[in-house]
């Protein structure tokens, strides 16, 4: 049986990690048996983060190599049934949430000093106090450089929102009015773009995403509609859209 790793889920959300979040979904279309075990410790990954799985050997690391794993040994593919083109553009779709819009939600949540007190509290505050402050500050500092890298860490925060805003915009545009992204039934683009979406909806620090997303109604009943199906514990997006 197929184990997955992840941090633990707050009660009203789908899981603090866009990765995380995106994996679970991908293991549920899957149809494959597996369990899910809490890691308080990226570290313990092959990778040095979560989410990561074991299956009936050493464990793997990164949703991409663990999605083709699923397709080699079990002949799981989620994109099999769309063209060519298709599934470009849905690499396409999935890297610029996971490579560009997820570093935003991360600069929400660890660059801005006024939102810094909130997520060091939910990710440090099982820590014993001797050591929490130590710990979240080479954490923080670790991060912001790799915005920095990226970056997006570079931006103000009006700037990084205009960023995010754009690709949610390009993200309704594709979306249009049908129920998922290029293809009649959930696939890994759909829990990618969820992973990320509703985590910005769902952020524990508040920004101006969130209602960008909410003020389009076929993106919050794209989220809706996943939450109901998947991710029963998750807050609704946007009731009127539903």
């Amino acid at each position: 049986m197929i184990t997955f790793f992840q941090p633990p889920t707050p009660p009203s959300n789908a899981n603090l990690s866009p990765f995380c979040t995106k994996l679970d979904m991908i293991l549920q279309l899957s149809g494959l048996e597996f369990e899910r075990e809490l890691q308080m410790d990226p570290r313990e990954g092959p990778k040095q983060k979560v989410p990561f799985i074991k299956d009936g050997g050493e464990p793997l690391g990164d949703t991409q190599f663990i999605e083709a794993h699923l397709k080699t040994k079990y002949n799981v593919d989620l994109l099999a049934h769309l063209s060519p083109r298709e599934q470009a553009m849905g690499r396409m779709i999935m890297g610029t949430v996971e490579e560009q819009l997820y570093f935003i939600l991360v600069y929400t949540r660890w660059q801005i000093d006024a939102n810094w007190p909130i997520m060091e509290n939910i990710f440090f505050g099982h820590m014993p106090e001797g050591i929490r402050q130590e710990v979240s500050t080479g954490a923080r500092k670790m991060i912001q450089s790799a915005l920095i890298g990226q970056g997006i860490g570079r931006h103000s925060p009006d700037e990084a929102y205009t960023l995010g805003k754009r690709i949610i915009n390009d993200l309704n545009a594709l979306l249009g009015d049908t129920d998922y992204f290029l293809s009649d039934r959930p696939t890994s683009i759909d829990a990618s773009v969820y992973g990320c979406l509703i985590n910005l909806v769902q952020n524990p620090v508040q920004t101006p995403l969130a209602d960008h997303i909410k003020g389009h109604n076929n993106l919050a009943a794209f989220l809706d509609r996943l939450s109901a199906e998947y991710f029963k514990n998750a807050t609704r997006a946007l009731a009127k859209a539903a």
